[in-house]
């Protein structure tokens, strides 16, 4: 078939390269100048870096080079995505500087219109996949007062637009957030600018690299053992009943890490010990962020919002004032399907607004339309990966197309909005598992072997594990021919 996947991010280029294996005629589409999706040269802020370390931020059959640092730059990242892209031979059918303007069905397909330095054309497809990433569009708040700040000098800058981040120095920065992004910017700016505040509505736990000894992030984020401690699975009766049968032992070993966590990274002496319990965790720890505050360096405004910019300065919650030239709205990310006709959009969403996607990946009442690497979770490129497998499971038959009905029951909810998640009191995006990775397998018939799922119990996942799935399902299919298919024009 001919497949256009929208997007040159780790999650379009691993379809890309799984589906032309199966013969498909695949065409990325990227409107940056360059790889990455958001490890773009274009998208970068001071000290970008990866949060996964460089053994769990990789494909299945090609890791990342040993001499890499243990957190990769984005420069490192863009570097090994591109070196995918010419392992995989796909580096062809990239094509950079081309935007996605307006996506429509069209007879057994779909009609693509283009963007692009030669102007404008259609591309007629009979799949269309968008891997244009959860974390595409910023979302900057709308306060009040904006053009008084701007007016007189003020900028309010996008995480995604710093840079070298040359627009801190020598100035009064404010960064607004508390995730591994707001504190790494807070970081960098506190090195050149002259005050740095941070203001969080919420203090939440950030996980040490190191916790202790020879145990890492990876023993509590990566193992089947520290996903059930930190966020057991309850989608069925069976789970239900195992979460709530440990739930005394999950709290007693909660509360002794939270102790650990706390001592190790001197929360008490800097008033930012969370009010609410682990496992309510927000990323990792920044380095030297702690210390920075410690220092005087940073100061965190916590438990706050900004309530209103002024002429130099923003107003907060409680009344109070900070002297501002920068605001970086470090406020995460809204989800977006402009590309998509608006008839499309009012099919995907349900009345609320949601969208519901089986695997996280099919949606149930519009065909040939999939989505790639929508998911918020460590180990990234390889959940898209095993995505993109289940995907060309189901084109060539093997995984059947869901009901309407079972994706409105087990689909996975994304809200596209920050207001819409707050209005449900639910996550924006959901957050990965090792449950989602098992249900795919499972759908394909090609579960992980009994030996490699028992020891992620106890043992951090590496992707390695699962480069069996394509050369498996080739042989599953039988006669489907690998060739190398060019783009479509």
């Amino acid at each position: 078939m001919r497949i256009a996947v929208v997007g040159a991010g780790p999650s379009g280029l691993v379809t890309a390269a799984v589906l032309s294996r199966f013969g498909h005629e695949v065409t990325v589409l990227e409107k940056a100048p360059d790889l990455g999706g958001v490890w773009s040269a274009t998208r970068r802020y001071p000290d970008v870096s990866t949060q996964d370390d460089r053994v769990s931020y990789a494909f299945s059959d090609v890791p990342m080079p040993a001499d890499f640092p243990l957190h990769p730059t984005g420069a490192h990242v863009r570097a090994y995505l591109e070196h995918y892209a010419d392992v995989k031979g796909i580096r062809d059918r990239v094509r950079l500087g081309t935007a996605v303007t307006h996506a429509v069905p069209a007879g057994n397909g779909w009609s693509v219109e283009i963007e692009h330095a030669g102007g404008v054309s259609v591309l007629d497809v009979d799949w269309l996949v968008l891997a244009n990433g959860v974390f595409s569009t910023p979302h900057v708040p709308d306060w009040p007062g904006r053009d008084v700040f701007d007016a007189t000098g003020g900028q309010v800058v996008e995480p995604t637009q710093l840079g070298d981040g040359a627009v801190l120095a020598g100035r009064d920065v404010v960064v607004v957030g508390w995730g591994k992004t707001a504190c790494d910017v807070a970081v960098a700016a506190s090195r050149t600018a002259r005050s740095t505040s941070v203001v969080a509505r919420a203090v939440r736990w950030k996980v040490p690299k190191r916790i202790a000894g020879p145990l890492t992030f990876r023993h509590l984020l990566l193992t089947r053992l520290g996903e059930h401690l930190m966020a057991p699975e309850r989608s069925t009766p069976a789970q239900r009943f195992l979460a709530a049968a440990a739930a005394p032992l999950r709290r007693a070993a909660l509360w002794s890490l939270a102790q650990h966590v706390a001592r190790r990274t001197g929360l008490r002496g800097v008033g930012l010990l969370p009010g609410t319990p682990l496992p309510y965790s927000d990323s990792l720890v920044t380095d030297g962020f702690f210390e920075a505050v410690r220092a005087g360096r940073i100061t965190v405004r916590r438990e706050r919002s900004i309530s209103a910019l002024g002429a130099g300065d923003v107003q907060l919650s409680d009344g109070s004032r900070l002297p501002a030239d920068v605001v970086v709205a470090a406020t995460g990310f809204e989800q977006d399907l402009s590309p998509l006709d608006v008839s499309v959009r009012e099919r995907l969403l349900n009345a609320d607004g949601v969208l519901a996607l089986h695997r996280r990946i099919l949606p149930a009442a519009v065909p040939r339309l999939a989505f790639a690497g929508w998911g918020n979770t460590y180990r990234s490129p390889l959940s898209a990966e095993v995505g993109a497998v289940w995907l060309a499971g189901h084109l060539a038959g093997v995984v059947p197309a869901p009901s309407p009905d079972d994706v409105r029951r087990e689909g996975h909810r994304f809200h596209l909005t920050h207001r819409q998640a707050a209005a449900h009191r639910q996550q924006q995006v959901p957050s990965g598992s090792f449950a989602v990775l098992d249900q795919q397998l499972d759908d394909l018939g090609l579960p992980l072997p009994a030996a490699v799922r028992r020891g992620q119990w106890t043992k951090p996942l590496t992707p390695a594990s699962y480069a069996y799935l394509v050369p498996a399902l080739l042989a599953r299919v039988g006669g489907v021919r690998e060739r190398s298919a060019v783009p479509t024009a």
